[in-house]
């Protein structure tokens, strides 16, 4: 109350302030309230309420699957057993916890601090799901499960519009506004304070209309896939009551789910009966139909924990549709829920985008450190106000209006509108060159870039790939035996080289999971362009078990030989169970039956990353030269699979059980297949163009690193002359430490750990190399050789073989060495990256792009990366032209008034409304309008408001500007004919509202409401207004970052009408007029 509402405004801006003169320091079970803060760079501070929740209810998880196995597997590890909540100081039938951003955190006894609740992942055994797909829950536990997890709700909720509008108002720049327009109105300034009001009002509608788009935005696309469009039955045991389902707000945790086809999927969970075909492009960004298997059951298997990541082919996700079921007769597919809401796949995507990690707006601190050095020079200035004006006796009125009048000059309140133009262009200009921008604010960030990360697939390539030769393997006749690659087989003459029968063309036929969908083949690009060179035919079957079959051509049209049922010829080809490619794994497989096969002969057909296939065949069935050969073909820049196979003696129940591992070992090596991935024609010249710029480039990529490496020398980012190295890792053992070796790409075997030191001591002296890992290289470095993380974030170029989770930490490595990141993907499996790095691109349009900050569109390539970052460049000089131009313009009119108070004098309303409102906006409106500079420069724009150079231009300027103010102010008293008006002077001084006329002189407010004028306001006002024109010139060059200032036609042309009619009112206005 006697802070007339300023203390609640603080409280508002710093809650941790509240917090500390509201509440005590307490231990952490008495606490009701908890202070958090990020251990990020933005700092940032939330209060949440403490709460309470019954023991039992929070170990809920953790006591129903305690399991034998957790220990053995989990080790130390308490993130993975969630279990031990509560305190030892608070009562042992409630444990604390709290809420934040729709997350709840309970307090972990066991590590002494608060975890995130989670879902059933790292919770329960394999087993343990199996058992509940059978057994479910009965009412009490549904119950409980209801009152921890809450509902199944991703909630989007749009506050109402003047709550929005407050919340935008509350900006201490539009809270300075406010103030400045409520004293301009008390001081009767009323025309500007409308105009400030007018244009803050519109900025503010303008912000919420764009906050309430984005937030309409996510809740449509929440919305679509948050409701089942099939038929969902939900079974709850207790009274085995089936309840038809329309929504899925009443699924919880450990439910059992059976659908038909074509829901989408409301949930995270593992299917255990039947298989499913899922679209995941709404979380992935890739377009490619996915095969969902049960989850493994086999003894081994059954005691792992069960993980979302090393059991993603088992798991369907929240918000992606399923295509087709797959399913025993009479039964449908089957599944437990394992999380719910914002835990869930589609959840966190949609959290991420309503809370999203701030940007590190260096910028903005920068202004606001900088307004608080104007906040004191006005403070210095409000001082010498009160002074002077006190000694010449003037009344408290007149002097509170005077000097805090002196303070909203020096401070603008029109700052944050112009600084804001420039983006607001570029903006724009993106838009018409198709790269759209859904966070305006990291414009400016990406004309800071200075490493740019490319995937390869699909951004630096083509989405497609090229089957380019198929090289078999075979044992000769001469040396039986001994495998050999046979001549490279042209994928046009697959078909007349090799016979249907031929091991490798029947892995080429069936190790894959492609599917038919409405009539159409669709699948994996890469299965899809083998499977189509064998002119094989796919007859699948929908909705029930059934196996797949592969009819080789000839059978296609001699239908004389089928099945009883009529769909399988006699060379038929069956697929009786699939194991889908797992990053992790590096491979493949299916096992199949020949129609005409006995009922136990099966074969097992595998494919994968060629070294993969290699480690799991038998030696003596892999070539000697094997190592040469794939060496030979990456180094190409070829995409290699290989291919393996082994007899099974199966039934077909036995087949459905086996695991994976029992299958997968002990194989017949096949051969090779070569694919190539083409650049885009962009690829060159934007990595040309980003080169001759010193801006570094990193490729990141879940390919073959020797294929990487191939792509970065063709595409240019490696250069012939520059060397590359290569890291060798192994991973600790019981009896051995990690280790770390480097060596040449060249294979000369020679270590390159010390020259790596060296060239580090001297890297200006040898600039040119480069270091090339794997993920699993990445991995161990991350792990046990923390001191080399610099150096790889320094000189690492090519990242292969890389996982979601380690691109993202690619990111915040680069971060961490102070570089500017910016990341460009399609969208699939970078999201993580995208989201994490300063500028995140996304070539794909596809919905996990949504938290991406640009989007190009597909056509441009990676060149929409060098536009991205000119307009960066110029928006980002632009925003410190403006605030340049900003400040130097209060600083002029705070000395002009500074000095004018000297003489009890000031402008009038009308010179002020000449100065702000015609002069300054609309300089301010159109000197913003530069464009881009059309090529990239290799000198880097100033990264900070309060760089040196930025620093030192702008204090010229303002030693300047003062110095010829006080030439103009004192060569005017030295004149012959100057006056000084005072009131004992004047004879017509205390007559209210008289007007009198000194000759060659310029009105100007006095005492009692007379207007008088002075030489001293009239020769200052008119050199005022030249310094602002010449200021917005000095601040607005083009070169190296804008084209020239005389390419802004619009500021040309402003800057000569405000010349002309200045001059006009100096020289030729009449009288009347001024």
């Amino acid at each position: 109350i006697f802070s007339g509402g300023f203390m609640l405004l603080i409280f508002y801006w710093r809650p941790d302030w509240k917090l500390l003169c509201t509440h005590s320091l307490s231990v952490i079970s008495k606490s009701t309230k908890v202070l958090l803060r990020t251990t990020d760079e933005t700092n940032q501070v939330f209060v949440s309420d403490m709460k309470v929740m019954p023991s039992s209810l929070a170990n809920l998880v953790s006591t129903r699957y305690a399991s034998p196995y957790v220990n053995g597997i989990a080790g130390n590890d308490a993130e993975i057993p969630l279990a031990h909540y509560g305190t030892d100081t608070a009562s042992h039938n409630d444990v604390i916890y709290f809420k934040h951003h729709s997350l709840k955190y309970i307090w972990n006894n066991s590590v002494m601090t608060f975890k995130e609740l989670g879902g059933l992942d790292k919770q329960a055994t394999l087993a343990q799901l199996h058992q509940d797909s059978t057994t479910g829950l009965k009412h009490d536990d549904k119950d409980d499960r209801q009152n921890l997890y809450g509902q199944n709700l991703i909630t989007v909720k749009v506050p109402p519009y003047h709550h929005l509008l407050m919340f935008e108002i509350l900006n201490p720049f539009y809270v300075f506004q406010l103030f400045a327009v409520v004293f301009w109105m008390f001081d009767e300034y009323y025309i500007y304070a409308i105009a400030i009001f007018i244009m803050s009002f519109i900025s503010a509608i303008t912000s919420l209309i764009e906050v309430i788009h984005k937030l309409f935005q996510v809740k449509h696309k929440k919305s679509i896939h948050s409701n089942i469009l099939g038929s969902v039955l939900t079974y709850r045991l207790a009274g085995l009551t089936v309840i038809s389902a329309t929504n899925d707000q009443g699924l919880i945790i450990l439910q059992i789910v059976e659908f038909y086809l074509n829901p989408c999927i409301p949930n995270r969970s593992p299917p255990f009966t039947g298989t499913c075909i899922v679209n995941e492009s709404m979380l992935t960004g890739e377009s490619v139909p996915v095969t969902k298997t049960p989850l493994p059951s086999g003894e081994n298997e059954l005691q792992h924990l069960y993980d979302t990541d090393s059991h993603k082919r088992h798991t369907l996700f929240c918000g992606t549709e399923v295509l087709q079921t797959r399913f025993y007769r009479g039964e449908m597919v089957k599944a437990v829920v394992v999380r719910t809401g914002y835990h869930t796949a589609k959840g966190k995507l949609v959290h991420s985008i309503l809370y999203p990690k701030p940007v590190n707006m260096q910028l903005l601190r920068d202004a606001y450190k900088f307004i608080a050095v104007l906040f004191l020079i006005a403070m210095c200035g409000f001082i010498y106000t009160v002074v002077i004006q006190t000694i010449s006796g003037e009344t408290a009125a007149e002097i509170a209006l005077n000097a805090i009048d002196l303070i909203t000059i020096s401070v603008p309140p029109a700052l944050p509108l112009a600084m804001t133009i420039g983006i607001i262009y570029a903006q724009l200009r993106l838009k018409k060159q198709k790269i759209h921008c859904i966070s305006p604010q990291r414009i400016n960030v990406s004309g800071q870039i200075d490493v740019v990360a490319f995937d390869k697939t699909g951004t630096m390539t083509e989405d497609g790939l090229d089957l380019s030769h198929i090289v078999p393997s075979y044992d000769t006749t001469e040396h039986p035996g001994v495998p050999t690659f046979h001549p490279v087989i042209d994928p046009d003459y697959l078909t007349s080289e090799l016979d249907s029968k031929d091991e490798m063309v029947q892995c080429m036929v069936t190790c894959h999971t492609l599917t038919t969908i409405d009539g159409r083949i669709l699948g994996d690009p890469l299965d899809l362009k083998m499977f189509e060179a064998t002119k094989w035919q796919l007859e699948s079957q929908y909705d029930q078990i059934q196996m797949t079959y592969f009819r080789p051509p000839m059978v296609a049209s001699d239908m004389s030989v089928a099945s009883p049922n009529g769909v399988s010829g006699g060379d038929d080809i069956g697929v009786v169970r699939q194991f889908p490619f797992a990053s992790v794994l590096q491979r493949a497989s299916v096992i199949t039956r020949a129609y005409r096969a006995k009922p136990k002969e099966m074969k097992v057909y595998l494919k994968g990353a060629p070294e993969m296939v290699a480690s799991l065949c038998l030696p003596s069935t892999v070539p000697a030269d094997f190592h040469e050969v794939l060496k030979s073909y990456t180094q190409q820049g070829f995409r290699m699979i290989g291919m393996a196979c082994k007899d099974l003696s199966l039934t077909w129940l036995k087949a459905q059980k086996i695991e994976r591992s029992a299958v997968e070992c002990d194989l017949k090596f096949l051969g090779l297949v070569a694919l190539q991935n083409k650049l885009k024609p962009q690829s060159k010249g934007a990595l040309l163009k980003l080169e001759k710029a010193e801006i570094r480039t990193v490729m990141v990529t879940g390919d073959n690193l020797l294929t990487a490496l191939s792509v970065a020398h063709e595409s240019g980012m490696i250069r012939p002359h520059e060397d590359v190295l290569l890291a060798s890792t192994s991973d600790a053992s019981e009896n051995s430490p990690a280790t770390l070796q480097w060596n040449y790409a060249d294979n000369t075997g020679k270590s390159r750990a010390c020259i790596v030191t060296i060239c580090i001591m001297t890297s200006q002296l040898v600039p040119n190399w480069h270091l090339a890992v794997s993920g699993h290289d990445f991995a161990i470095i991350q792990n046990y050789f923390p001191e080399w993380k610099e150096i790889l974030s320094v000189k690492g170029t090519v990242f292969a073989r890389m996982s979601p989770d380690q691109k993202t930490e690619l990111m915040e490595n680069l971060q961490s060495v102070d570089h500017h990141v910016c990341m460009c993907g399609d969208g699939a499996n970078d999201c993580g990256a995208l989201k994490r790095a300063h500028a995140g691109v996304s070539l794909s349009e596809h919905e996990a792009s949504v938290a991406a900050p640009f989007t190009s569109h597909t056509d441009l390539g990676i060149e929409c990366v060098p536009t991205l970052i000119r307009e960066g460049r110029a928006a980002l000089v632009t925003s410190f032209g403006m605030f340049k131009f900003m400040a130097l313009y209060s600083l002029i009119q705070f000395c002009t008034i500074t000095l004018l108070y000297n003489d009890l004098t000031n402008l009038s309303d009308v010179m002020y409304l000449y100065i702000d409102l015609i002069i300054i906006d609309l300089v301010a409106v159109t000197m913003s309008r530069n464009h881009a500079c059309k090529y990239l420069h290799k000198k880097h724009p100033p990264y900070s408001l309060l760089s040196v150079e930025m620093l030192v231009s702008l204090m010229v300027h303002i030693i300047l500007q003062l110095g010829a103010q006080l030439l103009v102010f004192f060569m005017i008293r030295r004149q012959c004919w100057y006056t000084t008006l005072t009131p004992a002077q004047d004879p017509m001084y205390f007559i209210p509202l008289k007007w009198v006329q000194i000759k060659d002189a310029y009105w100007v407010k006095a005492k009692q409401g007379a207007t008088v004028m002075t030489y001293d306001t009239s020769a200052l006002f008119y050199f005022s207004c030249f310094l602002y024109m010449s200021a917005s010139v000095a601040f607005s060059r083009g070169f190296p970052y804008r084209t020239p200032i005389y390419k802004n036609y619009l500021f040309i042309g402003s800057l000569l009408f405000l010349v002309a009619f200045t001059l006009f009112l100096i020289f030729g206005a009449p009288t009347e007029l001024n």
